[in-house]
């Protein structure tokens, strides 16, 4: 069945309706820490950014989708542009989902409680699980894993250097030009799971592998290891955001998944979700980054950073995990609309198939056999009550079945 991976390949038009995103979190009081903050996630302002050339290779005008919008300010429409300025997709197609898996296995094994690796020696008790999008992903790998390199040293200097998030993701956007929506996220994410998955797994395991403790030594990982306590409201943020960066991530790649004999670009739920796939790629980005920063400053600075920036940190973590997760809701939404046309499509196609097929003489039943019991040649769907075992369809050949 055809993928449906072309959506990935155009430039959505922008919406401007207006939906502020809403938030529980207490924000810190500190006027300075507030300004601070803001900088970092908006980046830089309307004024500084219309200084720059805006460039759409598609020409598109902005259209508005069906009142579920999820650019809450007029400031992402005009960020919007910059990232859409570095879009230059050559026709390089990327299957990624070998990779997500391998990055979902880094993410999950690295996103876990601090408390239980300050306690001893931890190992997880995990063994290689020799999947086979592992062996895939080995084999794409040759062509990608300069670009993974290249992102993740960028990131690594960049969240050191830089303190606006905007300007590191354009950087990364213009690494990544060349690649559609879905691989842009994927690779970005995937460099981003080299360093905290290094990180962690460190810490793991520093306690009982002297190469290991060398290492975490350098990065100061046993020394942040020993104050959990404090750190304990930024690991929490840190893990929901990662997760939620996950989620949403693999929500963006099941669009590509589905089939274009049932799915087109004008149906309702799929022209929301190609308006909105860009400004959920350059969100989930800006939340790598962010935690990129985290690590960063924790494994150069020490504990003692992590502890004195905690509430402000805290809260930076939390108000992106919560405007991500707003996005992931309403492609999540329409991702299930676009699964159930699918379903009822099949089940129309099926319907005719069917009557058709009991239209038709047929010289050999197994066809509406197969239709009724199973589809598959490769099982045994029935049971013999003399021997006691399973048998294939084969046994009910030319007989005449009630």
């Amino acid at each position: 069945m055809e993928s449906f991976s072309n959506f990935m390949k155009g430039i959505p038009p922008l919406t401007t309706e207006k939906k502020p995103l809403t938030t529980t979190t207490n924000p810190p009081t500190n006027p300075i820490q507030q300004q601070q903050l803001q900088k970092q996630l908006m980046g830089p302002t309307s004024q500084q950014l219309m200084m720059g050339p805006v460039y759409n290779p598609m020409h598109q005008h902005p259209t508005r989708n069906d009142g579920n919008s999820i650019f809450s300010t007029s400031d992402d429409n005009v960020i919007m542009k910059q990232v859409m300025d570095t879009h230059l997709p050559d026709g390089t197609d990327v299957d990624v989902k070998p990779l997500l898996d391998i990055i979902q296995d880094i993410l999950q094994h690295s996103t876990i409680h601090p408390d239980s690796i300050s306690s001893g020696p931890h190992t997880n008790g995990d063994k290689p699980n020799g999947k086979p999008h592992h062996t895939n992903a080995i084999v794409m790998l040759h062509s990608l894993s300069h670009i993974i390199d290249k992102l993740a040293s960028e990131m690594a200097l960049k969240c050191l250097t830089v303190t606006d998030g905007h300007t590191t993701a354009l950087a990364l956007f213009h690494t990544v030009g060349n690649f559609h929506w879905d691989a842009k996220l994927v690779l970005t994410l995937a460099a981003f799971a080299l360093n905290y998955g290094e990180f962690w797994l460190l810490a793991q395991i520093y306690s009982s592998n002297q190469l290991a403790n060398s290492m975490a030594i350098l990065k100061q990982v046993p020394s942040i290891m020993e104050h959990t306590a404090p750190l304990k409201p930024r690991f929490d943020a840190l893990n929901k955001l990662v997760h939620s960066i996950l989620e949403l991530t693999k929500c963006i790649v099941e669009f590509k998944e589905l089939p274009s004999m049932y799915i087109t670009p004008d149906m309702p739920a799929m022209t929301s979700a190609i308006n909105t796939i860009p400004t959920a790629v350059y969100w989930t980005i800006r939340g790598i980054i962010t935690c990129a920063t985290q690590i960063a400053h924790l494994t150069s600075m020490g504990h003692e950073y992590g502890i004195s920036s905690s509430e402000l940190q805290s809260w930076e973590l939390s108000s992106l995990t919560l405007k991500i997760d707003h996005i992931y809701e309403f492609l999540k939404q329409q991702l299930e609309n676009c699964l159930r046309v699918v379903g009822d499509k099949k089940e129309i196609e099926f319907r005719r198939s069917f009557n058709q097929l009991f239209e038709t003489s047929h010289m050999d039943n197994m066809k509406i056999l197969r239709i009724l019991i199973s589809s598959r040649n490769d099982i045994q769907p029935l049971f013999d009550g003399n021997t006691k075992e399973k048998v294939s369809l084969e046994v009910l050949r030319r007989r005449n079945v009630l």
